[in-house]
């Protein structure tokens, strides 16, 4: 009887500690976990659903707003936004039209589609990380709203987690802006925010619709609305700029979100986000029909505080949110379009001359200039050895100059060369130290080599990297204690072995104004290349000079700036946005996405925006794979021709950093470098500097870039010839049809 009583007794308890943490679940919504992970309660999503009224699409809106293109309206019972597009009378809905709609998902995400906001919270006195998700609809918060200029504001107060924010929605700027002001987000200790998305549904579309979503993954990606498609187990958010999570292995690294962009085509009609305040510490989010709901939508996220690993006193690790919130503005304007003009290509279009009238972009090229060849020289590097590293002059600054005059002998036209390796230790041994390396002519050699460049027209950049700082090696210039980036642990961010590192940019940025400029004021250089600066961005809890995202990237531009100033120009490997004001060119500028399984289409939208004002280079042409489809994929998206090249031959790379560069030696290479350069002055000219204003795919493997004068460029990958207005493309080729044909 004893053990019986003892069975039940357990029995009881663990009940009891059951039906505790059930109430516990219940006390708040969390829709999603950190990882993405569904949290399912039957009794919380019936109670969810029945608190929802879902109301006729025009019920209970009242005018807030007008121009003379665009009416905003506004819901007071659930604070709704309806925004008309009076060119065409079609309506954009922040709310998605529930009734007679075939969206599937369980009643729980049905309701959040209703919602205004999505929101992200913890609770900062737990001994481990966890993150809750959730919305307007479930946490029901108190609203108080009251007109602004042109437009609403409402102050959201959710008095079960003390969080409250204040959302303005705003027609300025021929669009809609949504702003949350940094004063206007409060907490308390028991919840912190970690992030905040506005307008989560904002023109969201089912499946029956025809449209696509636009997202910024590398170049760009479309996803097309379809009614057959898989359940999908992520969507698609990254941080602009880069990823909020440093990697190391570039293999793994996810393309950048190099624009704060994003958009909707839905049947004739379409829009775009920009992130236009705060964008160095946001995302873009897409969510695919098949992600918990069968809608489709994109909207920006912002980012409050972000998860680190700490160190607990029993030596174990555990994650935790940083404890400051980042407080600053944030701000979206959707910019709208209807008709021809509802596409990719128009958002493109929309998108350059908001960096030009806003951002400072201008042209770096000058109208009927000829196509530049690009030239990598790689110079001197170490070969790695039992003994000794030995270092390999791969091509000398007296064989560099040689190479130039060379190629300006046979009918270049216009050369931009770019130097790897050519400081004290070679290339791969970072950060690099100057003076230049001895064994390819020291200072006296690049001296010469730089006014021999001049001298035939080409220009000649520099390649240095202030980002990376590697261990180990002879170099020894850095301290990890000092010198490099720090998590909010304050412990060095580093890869797994120890070995690789980030240099803090104020550091590097002193170091940069007060020795490094200085030592090459003899020389007759186009500018620096600065590597890695248009790819990477990251927050650093240095000590002595903590820096956040924007923060590091302003001591970057900073460098550039001094680079323009002493010596006209300055280049940068990548082409995040804040770059573009600074840079002469563009290095290393990929062509494909991520290959989310979501993505049906690559698209040009980042080409489509810098094409005709600054020049950009891709992968080399001698390391392609598939020489043919690889230089028709140049053509589509308008790319300089580009070459890595070294004096000796690439076989005395084995065994060192740059043992991939498997085909590289000058002499080789030569009359086919002339020979491709010369056919893409001779086609191509006419387009190099004019700006692209459509992209469309005419049918399967056939596609059509058209320039701002009306010339159209047909690139055909089918094996078969296409005709178009009389003209013969043929299979594997392209074909410029002139404005006038």
């Amino acid at each position: 009887m004893k053990k019986y009583w003892i069975k039940w007794s357990l029995w009881i308890a663990v009940l009891a500690v059951v039906a505790i943490i059930v109430l516990q679940i219940r006390e708040h919504f969390p829709a999603l976990s950190d990882g993405g992970t569904e949290v399912k309660a039957a009794k919380q999503e019936a109670a969810v659903a029945a608190s929802v009224t879902v109301l006729a699409p025009e019920e209970g809106f009242v005018k807030a707003a007008g121009t003379d293109r665009l009416e905003l309206y506004f819901r007071s019972l659930d604070s709704a936004i309806q925004l008309k597009d009076k060119r065409n009378g079609f309506v954009w809905r922040s709310a998605y039209p529930l009734r007679d709609a075939k969206v599937d998902g369980n009643d729980l995400w049905k309701a959040d589609s209703q919602s205004i906001f999505h929101i992200s919270y913890t609770n900062p006195n737990t001994p481990t990380l966890e993150v809750l998700e959730s919305n307007s609809v479930a946490l029901q918060p108190k609203m108080e709203s009251k007109p602004i200029e042109n437009g609403i504001s409402i102050h959201y107060e959710m008095e079960q987690l003390k969080i409250s924010f204040t959302m303005e929605f705003q027609l300025k700027n021929d669009g809609l802006e949504v702003r949350v002001p940094a004063e206007s987000v409060q907490e308390s200790d028991k919840y912190a925010i970690m992030r905040l998305s506005p307008l989560p549904f904002f023109g969201s579309a089912g499946d029956e619709i025809e449209g696509y979503a636009f997202y910024p993954d590398g170049p760009g990606a479309l996803s097309y609305f379809k009614p057959n498609h898989p359940q999908y187990m992520e969507p698609y958010r990254t941080g602009v700029y880069s990823p909020d999570q440093i990697l190391f292995n570039d293999y793994n690294r996810p393309e950048n979100a190099f624009f704060p962009v994003f958009g909707m085509k839905v049947k004739d009609n379409a829009f775009m986000g920009i992130i236009t305040d705060g964008e160095f510490d946001s995302s873009v989010v897409y969510a695919p029909s098949g992600y918990l709901i069968n809608l489709n939508r994109t909207s920006a996220e912002f980012t409050y505080r972000r998860s680190y690993e700490a160190v607990k006193q029993n030596g174990n690790l555990a994650m935790r949110a940083e404890k400051k919130l980042l407080r600053m503005d944030h701000k979206v304007r959707y910019l709208f379009y209807g008709g021809n003009e509802a596409n990719y290509s128009h958002m493109a279009v929309s998108y350059r001359s908001y960096l030009m009238k806003e951002k400072g972009l201008i042209p770096r090229m000058k109208k009927g200039d000829p196509i530049p060849l690009g030239i990598d020289l790689l110079t001197g590097i170490k070969q790695q050895r039992i003994v000794s590293d030995r270092f390999l002059p791969a091509t000398t600054f007296e064989q560099a100059a040689q190479i130039i005059k060379d190629l300006h002998d046979k009918g270049i036209e216009s050369l931009s060369a770019n130097l790897l390796g050519w400081t004290k230790q070679g290339f791969g041994f970072l950060p690099s130290e100057l003076p230049a390396a001895s064994q390819l002519g020291g200072m006296k050699g690049l001296e010469a080599l730089s006014r021999s460049a001049k001298e035939n027209g080409s220009s000649l950049y520099l390649t240095d990297d202030f980002v990376f700082a590697y261990k180990g090696g002879s170099n020894g210039s850095f301290s990890v204690r000092d010198d490099v980036i720090k998590g909010a642990n304050h412990f060095p961010v580093t890869d797994p072995f120890n070995q690789t590192f980030f240099l803090n940019a104020r550091k590097r940025n002193l170091i940069f104004q007060s020795g490094y400029l200085d030592s090459l004021k003899p020389l007759q250089v186009t500018g620096i290349q600065f590597d890695s600066f248009g790819f990477m961005d990251y927050f650093d809890y240095n000590d002595s000079f903590p820096l956040t995202r924007e923060g590091t990237a302003g001591e970057w531009m900073e460098m550039m700036r001094k680079s323009r100033a002493q010596f006209g120009g300055a280049a940068a490997s990548g082409g995040n946005a804040y770059v573009l004001p600074y840079t002469d060119r563009i290095f290393s500028l990929g062509t494909k996405d991520s290959g989310y399984f979501f993505t049906d289409e690559t698209v040009p939208f980042y080409q489509m925006v810098v094409h005709g004002l600054i020049p950009y280079s891709g992968r080399p042409q001698n390391l392609f794979h598939d020489p043919q489809v690889q230089f028709l994929k140049m053509v589509e998206y308008g790319y300089m021709p580009f070459y890595q090249l070294t004096y000796q031959h690439s076989e005395e790379l084995k065994d060192t950093f740059f043992a991939d560069l498997f085909s590289s030696r000058y002499s080789s290479w030569s009359d086919a470098i002339v020979s491709k350069y010369k056919e893409m002055n001779d086609k191509l000219r006419g387009t190099w500097s004019q700006t692209m204003v459509d992209h469309r795919r005419l049918k399967d493997n056939v596609i059509q870039t058209t320039y701002e004068d009306g010339t159209r460029i047909i690139v055909n990958y089918d094996n078969d010839a296409f005709q178009i207005d009389g003209h013969t493309v043929p299979g594997q080729n392209y074909f410029v049809l002139p404005k006038e044909g």
